[in-house]
C-alpha cells in the first residue's frame, strides 16, 4: 500500500484563485480578475511541481508490478488540475467576453444633427434635448447646454456641454429661468431636437449640490472635475455633435476658452491629478 505525504496548501490556493478570478470579472475585471488568473496559474504551477517532487514510500509485502511506475495518486491529482483548469476556463471564456469585449470594442457612436447653426442665437444657451440613439428610443434621450460663441476666425465657435453632472450622472438645471413657452423643434435625422432658450447664471445638480459656471467649471460640491463637453463640427450649415470628452478645468470664456480636455472618464472620477491615478484605465477610452 503506498504512504504519499498530501498536495499542501496549493489545490486550496488554485481553488482560490479560480474563485477570485470569475468574481473579478463582475466586480473589477481590468484589476481583480487578472490578479485572480495569475493566483490561480502559480498554484497551479506549484501543485503540478509537487506532485513530481513529492516522495513515494511503497509499503509492501511483494515485489511491485513490472512497468508499473506512474502511481496513481498522481494521476488522480494531475486529472483533478486538468480538469479543473478545463472548467474554469469553460466558465471563463464566455464571462470575460460578455464583460470585457464591449468595452474594449466601444459602442457605435452616431453623430447627431442639432440643426442649422440659425436655431442657435450667438451669446445666448439654448437646452437642447434628443435622441443620442433614434433606434433605441426614448431611452437614449439626453440633454445639452449649448451657446453660439459667434465666430472664431472664419469657422463657429460653440460650447455644447452635457447636462450630466460629474460626480454620479444626475441632471444638472440652469442656475437661471429657462423660457419653456418659447420652446422650439428642430426636425432632423435624429429625430426631433427641443430647443429650450435659458439664461444661466451656472449650472447645478439637485442630487448632492455641485455647481457649475457657464463654462462648466465645479465651483462648489463633490463633482470632481467640470461639465463634460460634446465634441461637433458644422456640416452643411448644421451643428453635429460628436463625442463626449472629459474635461479638468477651462480657463477663459467663449470662443476664446481653453478646454484642459481627456478621454471621456466615468462618473466620480477625476480627469487629471495625482486622484486620477487611482482609478483604472477606461477600455472604451
Amino acid at each position: 500500500m503506498g504512504d504519499r505525504p498530501g498536495p499542501g496548501v496549493a489545490p486550496l490556493g488554485f481553488a482560490i484563485g479560480v474563485a477570485v478570478m470569475l468574481v473579478g470579472l463582475v466586480v473589477d475585471p481590468l484589476v481583480i480578475a487578472p490578479l485572480g488568473g495569475a493566483i490561480a496559474i502559480a498554484a497551479g504551477s506549484v501543485w503540478a511541481r509537487r506532485g513530481d517532487a513529492a516522495p513515494v514510500r511503497i509499503v509492501t509485502t511483494s515485489e511491485p508490478k513490472a512497468g508499473e511506475r506512474y502511481p496513481r495518486s498522481r494521476l488522480l491529482e494531475r486529472a483533478t488540475l486538468g480538469i479543473g483548469g478545463l472548467v474554469a476556463l469553460v466558465v471563463t471564456l464566455p464571462t470575460a467576453g460578455v464583460a470585457l469585449l464591449p468595452s474594449f470594442l466601444g459602442g457605435k457612436h452616431r453623430p447627431v444633427d442639432l440643426g442649422p447653426v440659425a436655431a442657435f442665437p450667438e451669446g445666448e444657451f439654448v437646452i437642447a434635448t434628443f435622441l443620442a440613439d433614434r433606434q433605441a428610443g426614448e431611452v437614449s434621450r439626453r440633454s445639452a447646454y449649448v451657446r453660439n460663441n459667434g465666430l472664431l476666425g472664419t469657422v463657429p465657435s460653440f460650447t455644447i456641454m452635457s447636462s450630466r453632472c460629474t460626480h454620479v450622472g444626475c441632471p444638472t438645471q440652469p442656475n437661471g429661468p429657462a423660457f419653456a413657452q418659447q420652446r422650439r423643434a428642430e426636425h432632423t435625422s435624429a429625430g426631433e431636437v427641443g430647443l429650450v432658450p435659458t439664461q444661466p447664471s451656472g449650472f447645478g445638480c439637485p442630487c448632492h449640490g455641485s455647481q457649475f459656471d457657464n463654462e462648466g467649471n465645479r465651483t462648489a460640491g463633490p463633482a470632481p472635475r467640470a461639465l463634460d463637453r460634446y465634441e461637433f463640427s458644422i456640416r452643411n450649415g448644421r451643428v453635429v455633435l460628436g463625442r463626449l470628452y472629459s474635461v479638468s478645468r477651462v480657463d477663459g470664456t467663449g470662443a476664446q476658452a481653453r478646454i484642459h480636455s481627456y478621454a471621456l472618464k466615468g462618473a466620480g472620477e477625476p480627469a487629471a491629478g495625482p486622484e486620477a491615478w487611482l482609478y483604472p484605465l477606461d477600455p472604451s477610452s
